[in-house]
């Protein structure tokens, strides 16, 4: 996996450099008043200082990777087969039953199930980032963005 890490670094990298020199054809102008190079000139040395921390990290863990790959011989479908078909059964069972129990109750369920099911966590992690995940995602769609969710069989709950 590191050397996916390792390819995928070194062509974020080539690809910021393009946008650094790309972005000198233009003027940078000033922290006050920027120019059009000012937001490609800086997310280009951004994303060139992320894909070299990547980059070393890839390469300080080669040992690592070494033991941990004799672990790894298994496919990644063998091995993870049944988390991605009960993903997928979940994501159904969300998208299907929506409108019936309500965008609330589903998502916090959707979201307990991945957490507990796919990546186990702790049972008051999972409730606390459930909550905070449906919460959040309400406020943005619902009170934001003024998209209506569906309310399922409460629709006056949280008028």
């Amino acid at each position: 996996m590191k050397r996916y890490d390792k390819v995928s670094s070194l062509a974020w990298l080539i690809a910021s450099i393009a946008i650094i020199v790309g972005s000198s054809a233009y003027s940078f102008g000033s922290w006050a008043h920027p120019g059009p190079a000012f937001l490609p000139l800086w997310c280009g040395i951004i994303m060139a200082a992320l894909s070299l921390i990547v980059f070393v990290q890839a390469i300080s863990k080669d040992k690592v990777e070494a033991k941990e790959k004799e672990k790894e011989e298994s496919s990644f479908f063998t091995a993870r087969w049944s988390k991605l078909v009960a993903v997928l059964i979940i994501l159904f069972a969300y998208a299907f039953l929506l409108e019936t129990f309500g965008f609330l109750m589903m998502t916090f369920a959707f979201m307990l199930f991945v957490l507990k099911a796919v990546e186990p966590t702790k049972w008051r992690t999972a409730v606390i980032i459930s909550v905070l995940a449906t919460t959040l995602s309400y406020f943005l769609f619902e009170s934001w963005l003024k998209v209506p969710m569906p309310r399922g069989f409460w629709p006056d709950l949280f008028r």
